[in-house]
């Protein structure tokens, strides 16, 4: 099966980018009059580039690619969709019975950073952890 990935000095793009534009939020909530636009739209265009950053970060490969790395990508792929599957079913329970008139569900904003960033930390605790086979 053939990978579409970026290479691997997306990274670091991805980085910066995430870096750049988190220190233009902290910058904007200490002094709002620097930058001239609505504070809610500036804050959901923020948002956006984050959630870019954080597709281009898992989207890149990683130093040396192998059929366990393959392997271990779908395998967290699939706990990511998983759980970003079962978010919205749970909230939907979760405000039924215990909120009633005030449900408030999540927005695919924050679904799409839930189901990312469960893929990542997935697939890093995964790639590093040692498997030590029993007697």
């Amino acid at each position: 099966m053939k990978e579409n990935l970026l290479p691997h000095y997306w990274k670091m793009i991805a980085l910066g980018i995430f870096v750049l534009t988190m220190t233009l939020w902290f910058i904007n909530a200490a002094k709002p009059e620097l930058i001239h636009l609505d504070p809610y739209k500036f804050s959901w265009i923020l948002k956006i580039i984050i959630l870019f950053s954080l597709l281009l970060f898992v989207s890149t490969r990683e130093k040396e690619e192998n059929p366990r790395i393959a392997k271990l990508r779908l395998s967290c792929l699939f706990t990511a969709i998983t759980v970003g599957s079962l978010i919205p079913i749970v909230e939907v329970f979760m405000e039924v019975l215990f909120e009633g008139e005030n449900a408030e569900i999540t927005t695919g904003y924050e679904l799409m950073m839930v189901v990312l960033l469960v893929y990542y930390l997935s697939f890093y605790i995964k790639k590093n952890v040692k498997t030590v086979k029993r007697g």
